[in-house]
């Protein structure tokens, strides 16, 4: 009996999820209400707040569930860091631009997602999702140095921010010019993506100062 409860609350959590990302991409987080999630979950508001104290922990939840998918566990192929750099872009790209968790997920945290004093711990979550990201890219860049694939000069910390708003733009683009179609311009977005890992082969303005790297 009490793995069946287990398996029933379970359902009724995705079930909650499931209509939070309807919500949240319909209405923002901001306009979005508890009523709202258990109207599109089919679940009484009762429910909804027996799993979850607020709408932000709703959110947080959808979150993370989408980050412990498997299909959020990418491994880059081969032995070069520079490859694994754009493997791991072109994934993600193409990943958040199919319909499903991953896509709508996104789009909520950074789209939907106003900047306000009810939204701070969201944000502080998404800021914490984008800081990891950003680690997970430095070690790649560090790995190429090591390898020889970049030179020992190179600022990573700079290269590093370069890279993220270059995948930034790319998705911003797809999002902007092709909203209905976007895995068609996934050749294009590979091609920026190749180009802007290898000029930081040869990228005098990226090179560290007489005082070290920051």
């Amino acid at each position: 009996m009490a793995r069946k409860t287990k398996e029933d609350a379970q359902k009724t959590r995705d079930a909650i999820l499931n209509g939070a990302e309807q919500v949240f991409l319909d209405k923002g987080v901001a306009q979005a209400t508890m009523a709202d999630i258990a109207d599109a979950a089919g679940v009484s508001r009762g429910a909804v707040y027996g799993h979850y104290p607020n709408k932000i922990d709703v959110c947080k939840a959808m979150s993370e569930r989408m980050f412990a998918l498997e299909t959020m566990h990418f491994i880059p192929a081969g032995n070069s860091a520079m490859e694994a750099l754009v493997q791991t872009g072109l994934y993600y790209l193409n990943l958040f631009c199919q319909p499903g968790t991953a896509q709508s997920v996104i789009a909520i945290l950074y789209f939907k997602c106003e900047r306000s004093p009810e939204n701070t711990a969201l944000i502080r979550h998404r800021d914490l999702i984008t800081k990891l990201a950003m680690h997970y890219s430095l070690r790649l860049l560090r790995r190429a140095v090591q390898n020889k694939e970049l030179p020992d000069t190179l600022d990573l910390r700079l290269s590093n921010l370069y890279l993220h708003t270059v995948f930034d733009g790319t998705y911003d683009m797809l999002q902007d010019f092709y909203p209905d179609r976007p895995q068609a311009a996934l050749p294009d977005c590979e091609r920026m993506l190749r180009t802007a890992v290898s000029s930081l082969i040869h990228a005098p303005y990226f090179q560290r100062n007489n005082e070290g790297q920051a």
